[in-house]
């Protein structure tokens, strides 16, 4: 039983990293000259701003350097980090399905052996590899926060598996509105749309929720409310970072950024629970979404796949 669901899962995964069209992808995003050039300019950008960060917090005496600013450069970053995933993936993954319609080549994509869901899953590594480079390359850039202290491994670890969730599932909106939508212009006006919902109308809601709940008696189910709006809002989740595994708290003087860390606090977003809701929405959301894809390309290859799903099982 061992061996045939070993089996089964290396078949799954040589036809989705082995298939013809994420190579051609993968190939075209990272063969480029113009990728070279954003890699480049990226870490030279990040690790600017890191330099001139420390420089102008201890005016060039490097020894003068507190934990506290360390932390405070470590959230920098993982926010700067955090903005350009958001800003960035939407405008790379919402073209890559109606792009392809837009030059009348999926019809023939749809002829090939692949099935709907292996073009889909395909097209949305292909948008995220780019990224995801980039995400990792900057590794070397958050050690520079050891030298001074005040940020674990632990933190580090954290924000990037957080970015490369946010990621993943900013890409797989932005494959879904590709996808529904005949146009890659209006599939990227809805993609950021709905990154602007995540982002601002979320937080709103739970700063006004938040209101209601100091001026009613019975404030449990609104306080769970703005819970549940913090808690898939990355910013505060990112923020409950520094709070759970950190051994210094960044102290910021801007309204902003603190009335960010005390909704934190107040809600217990660095709890279990917080981190269960917010990976359970992101992660099934993405796999929900991508199916729909599936289904959208091919109407009938849903149902084929339960069918053969369910004879996986029963065997």
């Amino acid at each position: 039983m061992t061996r045939a669901v070993v089996a089964k899962s290396s078949g799954i995964l040589l036809q989705t990293f082995g298939n013809p069209l994420i190579r051609k992808e993968l190939r075209q995003r990272m063969r480029s000259v113009r990728s070279i050039l954003a890699l480049s300019m990226y870490l030279l950008a990040m690790g600017a701003i890191a330099f001139i960060f420390m420089y102008l917090n201890v005016q060039g005496q490097t020894l003068l350097l507190q934990p506290t600013r360390t932390a405070e450069l470590f959230t920098f970053l993982s926010y700067l980090q955090l903005a350009m995933i958001s800003f960035v993936t939407p405008g790379i993954a919402a073209g890559v399905i109606s792009g392809e319609r837009e030059r009348q080549t999926l019809t023939v994509l749809l002829t090939t052996p692949l099935t709907p869901l292996t073009i889909i899953v395909s097209k949305w590594l292909a948008s995220i590899s780019f990224l995801s480079l980039l995400i990792v390359m900057t590794l070397p850039l958050y050690s520079i926060v050891f030298l001074f202290g005040g940020v674990v491994p632990s933190q580090v670890i954290a924000v990037f598996w957080l970015q490369l969730v946010t990621l993943g599932a900013i890409a797989t909106i932005s494959v879904f509105w590709s996808t529904f939508i005949q146009r890659t212009g209006w599939a990227t006006v809805l993609s950021y749309g709905t990154v602007a919902v995540i982002y601002i109308l979320l937080g709103i809601a739970g700063y006004l929720i938040d209101g209601v709940a100091a001026h009613n008696p019975d404030a449990s189910a609104w306080t769970d409310a703005a819970t549940l709006c913090y808690a898939l809002n990355p910013l505060f989740m990112l923020a409950s970072i520094v709070e759970r595994f950190g051994l210094i708290t960044p102290v910021y003087h801007n309204t902003l950024a603190a009335s960010l860390f005390s909704s934190v606090d107040a809600h217990h977003l660095a709890s279990s629970g917080s981190w269960f809701l917010f990976l359970t929405v992101y992660l099934a959301g993405s796999v929900v979404l991508l199916g729909a894809c599936a289904w959208r390309l091919r109407p009938g290859a849903f149902s084929v796949f339960m069918r053969r799903l369910l004879s996986w099982v029963a065997r």
